[in-house]
């Protein structure tokens, strides 16, 4: 009998089994983004009127009835976002501790907690703990996105150019249009997806709803990065020439939405502006843009809020600014604001000519308290976790085109027509100043 070892050929390789090398067990890798979604909520059956009265609008007659009457048979999922019924949540949490909340309803940002400069995460948007809380008329537009057209048209009246045509739009602010009027973009459920870490919503605004020419379809995009920055993408294309002026309204508070005005009087502004856009004694622009330097509006260096309030007449800011852009420039800085005892920083960028700076000068003031009546011109305003909003207790950065643009030649151009793409584009980036400020 033959050998094995003489049976092998000289190029034979032998088959001894080597002892396995050790892997050590994967570990689960945690992403940079996570995006969590949940329900917030149902719609109710009707829409949502929050106006008491609308006997000064010209269209309040056909608007009531198609608000409160429900319609007949199937709606087309196409001619309107309104006949969704869940109200989604959508929740990123980033490997930098930052948790962002965004819901369907107004395609609203209802949370942002971030952490100051000792690591404590704090909620530094308000907003309201319920769907049900949305829908109160006292809602002050908390976190929502505004349209068709932000702030204020003077008696609701636009022009069109070129064709010069006229229309009446519904006056839900005195005999003047706010912010989409009574049903805007901030009280329709939009439609929404996940495409990776960003959410897409939109939303069909009908011909003549609120009285605005053209049907116009409306894209939201909202994407939050492990640098803690918040993207918002807002898209429009019309039916026909129309006006549009989208932007998002979140009142901050740096140091916690809960944190009260004596807080907010702490806050480092920076605003880079030059100009701002004058008003009347109705907080109306006229036409007529200012320069800021030697007066209260003046931002371009970093002043402290407590420092310039008292030098504001009306109690507070609440003015367009026409912010500096360069040439060719996509984004812009808008403002910078810091507040020194959390180290909380917040940087504003959009690619839009103005930016409103407001002040909260229309919350409730406790002050108007009268004694022996008690509450008497004083309705709180509860807000998340039971927190009562006051006046100056929060701000609010609205990157925008500037107010009633539409009817004033001097102002940017605010008319989208038929095969043109309206685009917005906002970034809010938080960061924390680890230093002392000086």
């Amino acid at each position: 009998m033959v050998d094995s070892e003489d049976e092998k050929g000289s190029g034979d390789v032998g088959s001894e089994q080597k002892p396995e090398e050790y892997q050590e067990p994967e570990v689960s890798k945690v992403p940079d983004v996570e995006l969590i979604v949940d329900g917030f909520g149902f719609m109710p059956k009707t829409p949502v009127v929050t106006s008491k009265s609308r006997a000064s609008n010209i269209y309040s007659k056909k608007n009531v009835e198609d608000e409160i009457m429900p319609e007949d048979g199937p709606k087309s999922p196409c001619g309107s976002s309104t006949n969704i019924d869940i109200v989604r949540r959508y929740t990123w949490k980033t490997k930098n501790r930052m948790i962002v909340q965004v819901i369907t309803y107004g395609a609203t940002i209802t949370s942002i907690q971030v952490p100051d400069k000792k690591g404590v995460p704090d909620d530094v948007v308000a907003g309201f703990d319920t769907l049900q809380e949305y829908f109160q008329p006292r809602n002050p537009y908390f976190g929502a996105t505004i349209g068709r057209y932000a702030n204020i048209i003077r008696d609701g009246t636009i022009v069109v150019r070129p064709s010069g045509r006229m229309y009446m739009l519904s006056t839900n602010k005195g005999h003047d249009h706010y912010n989409g009027g009574y049903v805007g973009f901030d009280k329709v459920n939009w439609r929404s997806y996940v495409n990776g870490n960003k959410v897409i919503m939109s939303h069909v605004s009908d011909r003549f709803h609120e009285g605005y020419p053209g049907t116009v379809m409306a894209q939201v995009t909202f994407e939050v990065t492990c640098e803690n920055t918040i993207k918002i993408e807002m898209r429009c294309t019309s039916s026909e020439p129309t006006i549009v002026n989208l932007s998002n309204s979140p009142y901050f508070n740096l140091a916690g939405h809960h944190a009260g005005c004596e807080t907010m009087y702490d806050h480092i502004f920076t605003i880079n502006a030059d100009k701002y856009t004058v008003v009347d004694d109705d907080q109306i622009v006229t036409g007529e843009k200012k320069v800021v330097g030697g007066s209260a509006y003046d931002f371009r260096v970093p002043r402290v809020l407590r420092a310039m309030l008292p030098k504001i007449p009306l109690g507070g800011y609440d003015i367009n600014y026409c912010v500096t852009q360069g040439t060719d420039q996509d984004l812009a800085f808008q403002a910078r604001v810091l507040h020194p005892v959390s180290g909380r920083v917040l940087e504003l960028y959009s690619n839009q000519p103005g930016m409103q700076f407001y002040t909260g000068n229309l919350l409730p003031d406790p002050d108007k308290i009268i004694e022996g009546k008690p509450r008497y011109g004083y309705v709180p305003l509860m807000g998340k976790s039971g927190t009562y909003y006051k006046k100056h207790g929060l701000f609010c950065l609205m990157p925008q085109n500037y107010p009633d643009a539409v009817n004033h030649k001097n102002f940017p151009n605010s008319v989208l027509n038929p095969g043109e793409v309206y685009v917005h584009r906002i970034q809010y980036k938080f960061g924390i100043l680890l230093g002392r400020y000086v």
